[in-house]
């Protein structure tokens, strides 16, 4: 794993994405990008963002839920912190500035597949649909000890859930913040920096106990 001052956006044509491309049958994402291959044939055939394999894939301690996949583009084929956009960059610095590793994190979104009106908050039905999306990737984690939701639609969709992940993840820690580009105001990032140090302090203990 490159160390954390030597992470970078990583343009289109960059190799890292070959690499990644290369990754799509690793064991610790093949599940996952089986799953994300079923829900986007469930959509007409819709293409969804991928698991990357640089990241820990149905292994990694934290499931981070962002809010929905936008409209993919050449640019952002996968779901990884090295995407040349804002929100994987405020990620970035984030996980450099608390030293987390990119293995520690799974990535997925509270609606997964592409919307007409991103800017719009999820209706109940796709709440409910990307709830149970939702259980359906927790369901293919084997170390699973925090749930990350990040933004309103993140939580919109657990919420829409709510009652079996708490009774089917009893020990799960849940954490409810700002998506990365949420924090606009200094407060904001303030608290947003207390949140991350915070999921830093316990994927170390995690490590630890292990």
């Amino acid at each position: 794993m490159a160390p954390a001052d030597k992470w970078k956006r990583a343009q289109p044509d960059d190799p890292f994405w070959v690499q990644q491309c290369e990754g799509l049958r690793a064991e610790h994402v093949a599940p996952l990008n089986e799953l994300i291959g079923r829900l986007g044939d469930g959509k007409d055939g819709v293409r969804l963002p991928l698991a990357a394999p640089w990241h820990g894939g149905i292994h990694a301690p934290a499931l981070m839920v962002l809010n929905d996949a936008g409209e993919p583009r050449d640019e952002t084929r996968f779901m990884c912190i090295r995407n040349p956009d804002r929100a994987a960059d405020r990620q970035r610095h984030l996980m450099t500035e608390f030293d987390i590793d990119p293995a520690d994190l799974c990535h997925w979104n509270g609606y997964p597949w592409p919307r007409l009106d991103p800017k719009r908050d999820l209706t109940p039905e796709q709440s409910l649909e990307g709830g149970r999306a939702l259980l359906e990737v927790m369901g293919l984690m084997t170390e699973l000890r925090m749930l990350l939701l990040l933004g309103r639609k993140a939580q919109d969709a657990a919420d829409a859930v709510l009652p079996e992940i708490v009774s089917g993840y009893p020990d799960l820690h849940i954490v409810r913040s700002l998506h990365p580009l949420g924090a606009k105001r200094t407060v904001d990032r303030e608290e947003q920096k207390r949140v991350w140090a915070g999921i830093a302090s316990r994927l170390r203990e995690g490590k630890q106990d292990s």
